[in-house]
């Protein structure tokens, strides 16, 4: 039976940094047999994703072209939590605003998820807005090309069923709230 002890790492070196991420090699020893492994380690700051209802109770969700999927995907406002950040509802409400020009009320924390603690070191925090209003055009970075979409709260499980929503840390997100 294991017993979880932490692990000992005895080197750390970065192999690749890129904007957005960076790579990390552990060489660490696994507590119950003593061996030791190279283990990858990808660091991203921490995001944010927002759950925001209008006061119709539409969901504010976005759709935008994934490279990774190389599809348009549905889902929710998002991103990383910059350094100028306050803290993730401070981000959640700067995201919300920038990609889809919304603002509201009663800004809150409703769950946080590692992202992949496999290989990943970072928190999603998922941020709920309630009464959003659009008080201005968005101001998208100049890669994003984001449509905004309100969906009503009723549809928005029909699209979960459906495989319409298929972002992992969106779901998460979705879950969160229905919860």
């Amino acid at each position: 039976m294991s017993t979880s002890k932490p692990w000992k790492i005895h080197s750390t070196r970065e192999v690749l940094h890129t904007p957005i991420f960076r790579v990390h090699l552990d060489s660490s020893e696994c507590p119950r047999t003593g061996i030791r492994g190279n283990f990858y380690k990808f660091k991203f700051g921490n995001w944010v994703n927002i759950v925001a209802m209008t006061s119709g109770d539409e969901m504010i969700m976005i759709r935008q072209f994934r490279h990774g999927s190389s599809k348009s995907e549905l889902e929710i406002p998002g991103g990383l939590i910059d350094s100028a950040d306050a803290d993730p509802v401070s981000a959640g409400q700067r995201e919300l605003l920038e990609e889809t020009g919304y603002m509201g009320g009663n800004a809150k924390i409703i769950g946080s998820v590692c992202p992949n603690p496999a290989l990943q070191d970072n928190i999603c925090y998922t941020v709920f807005v309630d009464n959003a209003v659009r008080v201005s055009e968005p101001a998208m970075d100049d890669c994003e090309d984001i449509e905004t979409l309100l969906v009503p709260a009723k549809k928005v499980r029909r699209l979960i069923r459906d495989g319409k929503i298929r972002h992992g840390l969106v779901l998460n997100a979705l879950m969160f709230y229905f919860l």
